[in-house]
């Protein structure tokens, strides 16, 4: 992500950000295509999906933008993208700027091109790497459109260890963010990380996600325990404290003196 402007005119850049976020709908998927093929284990697939392509989320988002203006009824907050496409590779930044000025670039979205001498082909990708990075940064899920369709490759998940875990990353919001940190604003309640699991994933991020939840869950059961272990443990000290004499340390002595004994002895 890169960012440009006075910091002074960042505030207003992220009021106006979340204000066009929220004012943005969700486009309807009206488009339908079928995916076939074999994954790389040579196993045969099939199935249909709904999409919003570019024009639906570049509309949803444009009606967004027409919500939020000043005074004088003029939009405040806008976006374009900057996009290069030389040798075989496609890249793509959508450019979220302010009225101030103030401007964010989000991360970029590449593409490796492989038809990079066939211009509609180039076009295509374009288009998707487009809808890609637009979609990411104002936190639409959309599907795969039909312009992609040479990109999708579908593989079977593998089971990630601890460490590829921990720096597993995901695009939320049009930036890239740590799975666990993400996992653990979803638990804190922050709408926009539960809402991003609740979206449709790769199979590689929902087995990742999958995995976080478990690595949490086992945590919360192991603090879980100890904290019911330490409840007892505190109920049995309790218990003990009230089986004890209460007046054991107030008792005195009440042997009497041996020459006191002896005034009671019989002559």
């Amino acid at each position: 992500m890169e960012i440009y402007g006075k910091e002074e005119d960042r505030a207003s850049w992220a009021l106006h950000y979340a204000q066009v976020k929220a004012n943005v709908d969700q486009p309807q998927r009206k488009h339908t295509v079928t995916v076939s093929g074999k994954t790389k284990q040579g196993k045969p697939y099939s199935y249909d999906y709904k999409y919003a392509d570019l024009a639906d989320v570049d509309k949803a988002i444009m009606d967004g933008i027409k919500k939020v203006t000043n005074k004088e009824g003029n939009v405040v907050f806008s976006y374009f993208f900057d996009i290069n496409a030389e040798g075989n590779n496609v890249t793509v930044q959508t450019v979220l700027i302010d009225i101030t000025g103030f401007t964010v670039k989000t991360n970029k979205v590449s593409f490796q091109n492989n038809k990079a001498y066939d211009a509609q082909a180039t076009a295509s990708l374009i288009s998707y790497a487009k809808r890609y990075s637009l979609s990411g940064a104002f936190g639409i899920a959309a599907d795969d459109d039909d312009d992609a369709r040479d990109q999708k490759v579908i593989e079977e998940p593998k089971v990630l260890t601890k460490q590829e875990l921990e720096d597993y990353k995901v695009y939320y919001n049009g930036i890239q963010a740590n799975l666990f940190d993400l996992y653990q604003e979803a638990k804190d309640g922050v709408k926009d990380a539960q809402a991003w699991f609740k979206e449709p994933h790769t199979p590689q991020d929902a087995q990742a996600a999958h995995q976080v939840a478990e690595i949490f869950k086992r945590e919360e059961k192991k603090k879980r325990q100890e904290e019911e272990k330490n409840k007892q443990k505190d109920l049995e000290q309790a218990a003990k404290k009230v089986t004890e004499d209460p007046f054991k340390d107030k008792k005195v002595d009440k042997s009497l003196p041996k020459d006191i004994e002896n005034l009671f002895e019989a002559n």
